[in-house]
């Protein structure tokens, strides 16, 4: 009819949409199969011996009839046959047969058989008698309808209690995972610090549980380093910019007094921090998504070098690099990371700045140090954190951002290695930061 839809039938109806209820039914429809097609192999091998057995039984009665004949003499016109299941000697009579010729015996013969037949014939030896007799299976039927019966049973029970027991087995089994699903759907951004229950038994649930949680955990710790993160964000942006419109608005009420030179070079000044500042993240976050594998060789040896003696250094580098150190990187983001640590030593070095690299074993170590009043040993992990300055770098000016330690480490660890700030050697004192990269594999050499 138009406008009317017509539902069509599809399995998915039938079938469980829980998998407590799939595997229910998919144990119970094994066992049915399994055990139907067991039931029909019994009873076809039951009924071919019961079968057997009653035709066996009237093979021996006819045979028993022939022997009776034999020893009473009887006589006739034609062959005789056994009326009955039981033999008595009286209960004989006369019935014509089919011309039937049995060949020479010592005994009763049992030719032509039937196996398959309802009737069964024995032969006496001399010819002279023939007993017919009828196959009863009464007996041998209702033995297989009561056998039928009890194993239609017996499958039918076996079948529901193993759906029963799967039903239980499984609804047990994956309660765990529904506190553990209730839970996760209760979880928000808002309240990361929850964690999910885990199951007692030491099973794949356990597992999994645990595994969420250490997923939670990372989770709720990037959460919070990502709102640190912006609160600081947006506090180092707010700076410069309160800043420059407070120039600008102060040039403004008073435009005829303003030195507008100087008013545009302070201006020029907050724009360029807020531009460096930009960059910065903008490379963080790159160095945050993005870790790809590096192929190109890059020498840090001459690369130090180079840096060492670009224009304008107020201290002297004094650099301990005589072979070669390669390592497998981006040659930008290595002079970045390079650049981040001599900037951060002149920054806090009184007279001079050291600069070592080597080679150790399977890695490049470089080292950057300075006779500064060095890091404590409780702020030597905190100074890789973003935006982060000692007590005397607060300033902008003497500071920086607080992002250029951070930057390194991200650096180093896109290149998988790392970069920590160590005591001191000796007794000189300063900050000391190594930095630890693999080393590059020998190139082959090329052939003219």
């Amino acid at each position: 009819m138009p406008g009317s839809s017509v539902r069509r039938w599809s399995p998915r109806r039938i079938w469980p949409s829980t998998v407590r209820g799939r595997m229910t039914l998919a144990v119970a429809t094994v066992l049915t199969v399994a055990l139907t097609a067991g039931a029909a192999a019994l009873l076809t091998t039951v009924r071919g011996d019961l079968w057997q057995s009653a035709r066996n039984s009237s093979q021996r009665q006819a045979d028993m009839a022939v022997e009776l004949l034999h020893r009473a003499g009887k006589s006739g016109s034609g062959a005789y046959s056994v009326d009955g299941l039981k033999v008595r000697e009286a209960q004989f009579k006369l019935v014509p047969v089919p011309d039937i010729t049995p060949g020479p015996s010592a005994g009763p013969s049992r030719e032509p058989k039937a196996p398959e037949g309802t009737k069964v014939y024995s032969f006496s030896a001399d010819g002279r008698y023939s007993v017919q007799s009828t196959v009863d299976f009464t007996a041998a039927e209702g033995t297989l309808r009561s056998m039928l019966v009890l194993v239609a049973t017996g499958v039918l029970l076996i079948v529901l209690l193993g759906a029963l027991l799967t039903w239980v087995t499984v609804g047990r089994a994956l309660a765990p995972v529904e506190a553990v699903r209730r839970e996760a759907a209760e979880i928000t951004a808002n309240d990361l610090h929850r964690r999910l229950p885990v199951p007692p038994a030491r099973d794949e649930i356990s597992r999994l549980a645990t595994t969420l949680n250490a997923t939670l955990d990372r989770l709720d710790r990037a959460v919070t380093r990502l709102r640190t993160f912006t609160g600081d964000v947006s506090h180092e942006l707010r700076s410069p910019l309160t800043t420059l419109r407070t120039r600008l608005e102060l040039a403004l009420a008073r435009p005829d007094s303003a030195h507008w030179p100087q008013v545009a070079a302070e201006a020029l000044e907050d724009t360029d921090h807020l531009q460096g500042l930009v960059s910065d993240l903008l490379l963080l976050a790159r160095l945050d998504a993005h870790h790809a594998p590096h192929h190109r060789q890059v020498d840090l040896t001459p690369l130090t070098h180079d840096l060492a003696r670009q224009p304008g250094a107020t201290l002297p580098v004094e650099i301990d690099a005589a072979s070669p150190a390669p390592v497998l990187g981006n040659a930008a983001h290595l002079t970045r990371l390079l650049t981040n640590l001599m900037e951060n030593a002149r920054r806090h070095a009184a007279t001079t700045i050291q600069v070592r690299v080597a080679v150790d074993g399977q890695d490049v170590v470089l080292e950057v140090t300075d006779d500064g009043p060095g890091i404590p040993a409780d702020d030597r992990e905190r100074v890789f954190d973003r935006f982060t300055r000692l007590d005397d770098a607060r300033t902008r000016q003497d500071g920086g951002t607080g992002l250029g330690l951070a930057i390194a480490r991200s650096i180093a660890t896109t290149h998988g290695g790392t970069l920590t700030a160590q005591a001191p050697t000796g007794s000189q004192g300063g900050a000391r930061l190594v930095l630890r990269l693999p080393k590059a594999p020998p190139q082959p050499s090329r052939q003219p």
